[in-house]
């Protein structure tokens, strides 16, 4: 979902003035790579569903793989209620008020009006993951290119207004000129200024959406995965972040790197005298100095197809998770089980569907909840850590494994496995990134010991399933952990 991560790709900036978004994808480019090839590695050694779930329980322990599993699955399924409210409380007004009907994007600040289409959004995403796969894969294309245009497009329009035309169009739209926007930061007290920390800091925000590993969670669903799992990876990592970087740099261009800081610290600090009040979104921007017109219009479209993307995909893996749980026989076999119409997991995604709706509900008419106990930040961080360390370990704990992994797996360098040394690169850097959110409230995620404690206890439901469900099969004569010893069959 690149072009939502471009519209909020300076937000960050609000709170952290002296940071350059350049610099700090700089940095984190190296890391996002050496993720991207230790789950490439990891999906072509165990081209499984379940991805972070199979790793850890077949690495390391049946504990660690749930503890990572769980955490991932849980965070997937408050993603339809968040991203279908998104559509309908902030692209849908914005896409209205782009075609002249202001009045009618009104309407979209009512709770129930926002219920409703937010319901019906889910309804339909589910209904993409129930339908046969092969269906769902190219309606997903669809969306994906619908994304992928906007997102490129973005600072296509951006370079194509230029430093002088943006000036113009400022000068010409707001009642604060470009000039005046500079010298009202400077009189607040605001000194335009590079910080490596400001940057440094940045880098965990912008992490949320250049990282993922959902190409793997699916991963028995791949053909001729030593070709496609690196095109699912690598690529989708690595070409979002390659256009975050010109978006970046074409933005502090056209913008110019003093008025960017500076509205950035009026969004902040005095909202009413920057031309795009607060926070400061890239395709607001764009927006405001192109008026209602075509390239709005593509905008919108770009932003509300990256919503379906997420929303249905979120629904389509959790599925994956709770199948390759249900498989090896920690929670009932039910939950694995396949329609024979549709060869979908039909009963388990109509049980997400619900809860999804629940999490809407409390999304709506309990915000203050949301707010009070989930940390999203922390929770996707704790989430990746059994992964990575399996991908560092793997080598070591599960030798007779990795000696069987196809070659691409057992890349050296230097007389080190390459699996071993993206894996520990990235498992420091997460604890890293956990460290940062923890110590640096600036960063914006709101970290308390209320929604600490609830993203600790919520961590450990994982394993708790786990050990509860072999006592109970132990009980029934049962011994599942040896399900653990080798990689499920296709």
């Amino acid at each position: 979902m690149p072009i939502v991560g471009e519209s909020t790709l300076f937000v960050t900036v609000g709170t952290l003035l002296g940071a350059n978004i350049l610099v700090s994808l700089l940095i984190v480019g190296p890391i996002i790579l050496a993720y991207s090839i230790a789950y490439t590695q990891l999906g072509i050694a165990m081209p499984r569903s379940g991805s972070d779930y199979i790793y850890g329980s077949r690495i390391m322990h049946p504990s660690i793989g749930m503890l990572g599993s769980w955490m991932l699955a849980f965070l997937l399924v408050l993603n339809p209620a968040i991203f279908s409210d998104l559509i309908a409380s902030g692209y849908v007004p914005g896409f209205l008020t782009a075609l002249g009907m202001s009045s009618q994007a009104g309407a979209f600040s009512d709770l129930t009006v926002r219920l409703v289409l937010d319901s019906v959004i889910i309804a339909i995403c589910v209904m993409f993951v129930v339908m046969p796969i092969r269906h769902y894969a190219k309606v997903q294309s669809a969306f994906i290119i619908a994304s992928l245009l906007g997102a490129l497009l973005v600072p296509i329009a951006l370079f194509a207004i230029g430093h002088s035309g943006f000036i113009a169009a400022i000068n010409a739209r707001s009642p604060v000129s470009y000039d005046a926007v500079i010298a009202k930061a400077k009189s607040l007290g605001f000194a335009p200024s590079f910080s490596w920390k400001d940057s440094i800091l940045a880098i965990p925000g912008l992490g949320f959406y250049l990282i993922t590993s959902w190409p793997p969670a699916v991963g028995g669903e791949l053909k001729n995965v030593k070709k496609t799992m690196p095109i699912g990876m690598i690529g989708g990592n690595m070409i979002p972040w390659v256009i975050f970087f010109a978006t970046a740099g074409i933005y502090y261009s056209i913008l110019g790197s003093d008025f960017a800081s500076s509205v950035a610290f009026l969004a902040l600090n005095s909202p009413a005298n920057s031309p795009f009040g607060a926070p400061v979104f890239v395709t607001s921007i764009l927006q405001y100095v192109y008026g209602s017109s075509w390239i709005t219009f593509l905008i919108f479209i770009s932003l509300i197809a990256a919503c379906f993307i997420v929303i249905a995909q979120s629904i389509l893996l959790t599925t994956r998770h709770v199948f390759a749980w249900s498989f090896d026989g920690v929670i009932p076999s039910k939950f694995a089980s396949i329609s024979d119409r549709f060869g979908t997991p039909v009963f388990t995604t109509m049980l997400i569907w619900i809860f999804s709706e629940l999490v809407l509900l409390v999304t709506l008419y309990a915000s203050s909840a949301v707010g009070l106990f989930l940390n999203a930040a922390v929770g996707v961080l704790m989430g990746n850590l059994p992964g990575l360390l399996s991908a560092m370990l793997f080598s070591r704990r599960r030798k007779d494994l990795f000696d069987n992994a196809p070659s691409t797996t057992r890349l050296k360098i230097g007389g080190v496995y390459l699996i071993t040394i993206v894996g520990g690169i990235t498992l420091v850097s997460f604890v890293t990134f956990l460290a940062f959110v923890l110590a640096f409230p600036q960063l914006g995620f709101g970290v308390t010991p209320v929604n600490m404690g609830f993203m600790v206890v919520a961590y450990l439901i994982g394993p708790a399933i786990f050990f509860i469900s072999r006592y109970f099969r132990k009980k029934q004569g049962v011994n599942i952990d040896l399900v653990f010893k080798q990689i499920p069959p296709e």
